[in-house]
């Protein structure tokens, strides 16, 4: 029973690396799911045993991008660990680098259930509810909050689409910066207000 679920996740986490190589290469659009089986080393029939379409193995993959890659920066103390965000903005920096064409694509997918960019941009926001960044007791300050939550993840990736598309040269201590600002500036701009 335990190899089984060992294996199970192992196949999902491969499926869902399997989406973003596939990605690095074309569009989604392109992608079937025949091929994502065969390159998964799995048939076309056990893909269904893991997901029921292309479209959720799509959101599966847009949801592990964001708690892999952002879900370490809220487990930070902001204040006492500068050092270690910095560390971490870099790993994320040379993944999107790596990842360039995948993401882009990714955060460009539309269909008729999923939006790449919606999706990235509400994972991110029910990683920052969850890790309950602030706790606000009174019920203006928590609408505030919880505007600057929907603003920050939106800002953030669109941040990063943007990056990723036009922001070849930029250095990526000046987009460090940036991030810094938009965080630091909204936290205390909008809940000290």
């Amino acid at each position: 029973m335990i190899r089984r679920l060992a294996d199970s996740a192992y196949t999902v986490e491969k499926l869902k690396q399997t989406l973003l190589t596939c990605l690095n290469e074309k569009d989604y659009a392109d992608i079937t799911i025949t091929e994502l089986s065969r390159m998964a080393g799995i048939s076309r029939t056990s893909f269904y045993l893991f997901f029921e379409s292309k479209e959720a193995l799509f959101v599966a993959l847009c949801e592990s991008i964001i708690g892999k890659w952002f879900q370490p920066f809220f487990d930070l103390n902001i204040s006492n660990e500068e050092g270690r965000e910095r560390e971490l903005f870099y790993e994320l920096i040379r993944w999107l680098q790596e990842w360039a064409p995948a993401l882009r694509r990714a955060v460009s997918v539309r269909t008729e259930a999923s939006d790449g960019f919606l999706l990235f941009a509400a994972e991110l926001e029910n990683n920052m509810r969850r890790q309950k960044v602030l706790q606000a007791k009174e019920t203006s300050r928590q609408k505030r909050y919880d505007l600057f939550i929907k603003i920050y993840s939106v800002g953030l990736i669109a941040l990063f689409e943007w990056w990723l598309n036009e922001g070849e040269g930029f250095e990526a201590e000046e987009f460090h910066a940036m991030i810094e600002r938009l965080r630091y500036k909204g936290y205390f701009s909008i809940l000290d207000d």
